[in-house]
């Protein structure tokens, strides 16, 4: 075939396409209309529902308290990742019942609290109201895209959401008082949150440093690079979270080497460089808080 006519016939059949892709665009976007309304409406309800479960404080032993946070709701990872870890605590470290996550998702507006600067507020000021601030234990994990300036995304597709800053997460944490924490961010340029967020008592691991991107955010993974290597990979197999961090930093290190070999890249790996901040006092009371765990 002549290449003029046949380039005529592949415009011919891209023009008759386009009612069907606009089609497809139009029901996407009523789609996704109809779930912000749906949204909008179940979403203070499903909040104040998943609230009020939260149990008290146990006085006779020191308590860990949950909140996973998956940010970014145009990807599914972050939601599974979320999912997956809140099941492992509530299994390995007994959370359950002090436990609650807010995900940003296509899939669970009508079932689950979405992840806004005002869901996390309010979910630290309930946890920190039933928990003891001065014995019990704060593990905050947060998953979701990472911006060079040290901000996480909260995205939810229709909805135009304010990110959450290194800075607006301190202060939040500040409100509350809450003297043990653990802080895991499992995004790109992570490391930028470390320096706003240390303090003694407080174990902070981010997936990459403040100048790097983490890896392993798409679709249709189950997790992140990071979160696989720590969650998946360590956390449950290892004595400490210290020693899940090493186990997993060297994962991920081999994971980014692979990664370029395969794609025949021969050039120096950037490599994501998690990194960890772990002051003496948090370290101690995370392994007296371990030695008082029931026997599995």
């Amino acid at each position: 075939m002549h290449p003029i006519i046949l380039q005529v016939v592949l415009l011919g059949a891209l023009l008759s396409a386009l009612p069907d892709v606009r089609a497809q665009s139009a029901a996407q976007q009523a789609l996704i209309e109809r779930q912000v309304e749906v949204a909008l409406y179940a979403q203070r309800p499903l909040l104040d529902k998943s609230l009020a479960t939260i149990a008290p404080s146990d006085p006779n032993r020191i308590g860990m308290y949950f909140l996973g946070v998956a940010g970014d709701g145009t990807q599914e990872v972050f939601r599974r990742e979320v999912e997956f870890v809140r099941n492992q605590f509530d299994r390995d470290f007994h959370t359950e019942g002090r436990s609650v996550v807010l995900i940003n998702s296509r899939n669970t507006v009508q079932t689950t609290p979405m992840a806004t600067g005002t869901s996390v507020r309010e979910t630290l000021a309930a946890i920190a109201a039933k928990m003891d601030r001065d014995k019990d234990i704060l593990f905050l994990f947060l998953t979701s895209h990472g911006s060079p300036d040290h901000v996480l995304s909260l995205a939810q597709l229709g909805m135009d959401l304010p990110p959450l800053s290194a800075g607006d997460l301190a202060t939040l944490l500040k409100q509350q008082r809450i003297r043990w924490k653990v802080i895991v961010i499992s995004a790109c340029y992570a490391g930028g949150f470390v320096a706003p967020l240390k303090d003694d008592h407080t174990l902070i691991i981010a997936a990459a440093r403040y100048d790097r991107s983490s890896f392993g955010c798409a679709d249709d993974n189950d997790f992140t690079y990071f979160g696989r290597a720590f969650f998946k990979e360590s956390v449950s197999a290892s004595r400490s979270f210290d020693q899940a961090f090493q186990k997993a930093s060297n994962l991920i290190t081999r994971w980014e080497q692979r990664d370029r070999v395969r794609a025949g890249k021969q050039q120096v790996v950037l490599h994501s460089y998690p990194q960890i901040s772990s002051p003496a006092p948090i370290a101690a009371y995370l392994e007296q808080w371990r030695q008082q765990l029931p026997v599995k």
